[in-house]
């Protein structure tokens, strides 16, 4: 599957003429400096994103875009050496020219941006061109959400799991795309989340890879390479059980018998029935048949990821992920 931002990119280029680019996602927190999350170094090396951290807190084509969200700004070579700092990054790529843009995504704070670089000996990027990026970037933003989201579905129909949110986040809990209804469900457990890093609850679960249930929502992770995708799924007070319950209920629903489930669990018989009693009242069920449908029902399958890649596309996404079949 070819690279989406590449081939963006590369068509771009046809356009008007640019030497290498910096496209990525990032936050900008209300105190503190600006986060880059997840980018691609067009026609740069892998390690720059490293090398602006560095100098980051004196880039002050940052400062600039930031004042206008949604506009290009046109940097030269006088701009571009306004501190030490950037002007050295600069330098080192033999970077002069720059246009640079920012498109806010409210809805999770964070923010795409986009960085078109030109070198010595080029012409100085013209108003033309200023404004035809400043047209494109919202597109680009929508076309970039899109191709993440088209992957998401992909998850969801292969597993037909109707009723799993789903989003990618990183190792830190930071999201960076999500389907249309990750939010809403994510307010269900925790009604003042706003995004875009995940309540620390969830970051520590992604940590350990340890599946979160919680009174409302049951989470899980799976690894893609250096990103996460992550489920929701509601759980509703019918189907509540705690964690030993629903290992008695899948072992009784499976064919043991309520004494096998004792000596396994070493515990009491006295204490499995009890816990088979709960376990109808709660899934309202009467027999093994009906309880082992419910379960089903309730769509606790795990996601399987292996084979050729869905999400290879995503930046971070380094390893397979792969075609998605069901438990």
């Amino acid at each position: 599957m070819p690279d989406f931002q590449r081939l963006a990119l590369d068509t771009i280029s046809n356009r008007f003429d640019f030497d290498s680019a910096w496209w990525g996602m990032s936050s900008q927190p209300p105190e503190g400096d600006m986060e880059i999350h997840v980018s691609l170094p067009y026609r740069l090396p892998s390690f720059y994103p490293g090398l602006w951290d560095e100098i980051k807190q004196e880039d002050t084509i940052v400062s600039a875009v930031m004042e206008k969200p949604g506009v290009c700004v046109n940097f030269g070579r006088k701009s571009l050496n306004a501190s030490p700092g950037l002007a050295s990054l600069m330098a080192r790529f033999g970077i002069t020219s720059c246009l640079c843009v920012v498109t806010l995504l409210p809805e999770l704070n964070l923010m795409a941006f986009l960085s078109l670089y030109r070198v010595e000996g080029k012409q100085p990027f013209s108003e033309t061109e200023r404004r035809y990026t400043q047209l494109l970037m919202p597109h680009l933003t929508a076309a970039l959400s899109s191709n993440w989201l088209l992957h998401l579905e992909r998850v969801r129909a292969n597993n037909a799991t109707g009723r799993v949110a789903l989003g990618v986040v990183d190792n830190r809990g930071m999201l960076y795309v999500a389907d249309q209804t990750f939010i809403s469900v994510m307010r269900v457990e925790w009604p003042e989340w706003q995004g875009p890093l995940l309540p620390e609850t969830l970051v520590k679960q992604i940590r350990t890879a340890v599946p979160y249930r919680g009174k409302r929502l049951s989470v899980r992770t799976h690894p893609v390479g250096d990103l996460w995708l992550i489920d929701l799924r509601l759980v509703t007070s019918e189907g509540h059980l705690s964690p030993r319950e629903l290992e008695i209920a899948q072992m009784f629903s499976t064919g043991a018998s309520y004494k096998e489930i004792a000596r396994d669990l070493g515990i009491a018989p006295t204490t499995a029935r009890h816990h088979l009693r709960e376990i109808y009242r709660k899934l309202r069920v009467s027999d093994k048949a009906a309880l082992a449908h419910k379960l089903l029902a309730q769509n606790d399958s795990e996601i399987v990821l292996d084979g050729h890649s869905h999400f290879e596309e995503l930046p971070g996404a380094l390893s397979a992920f792969g075609d998605v079949k069901p438990v």
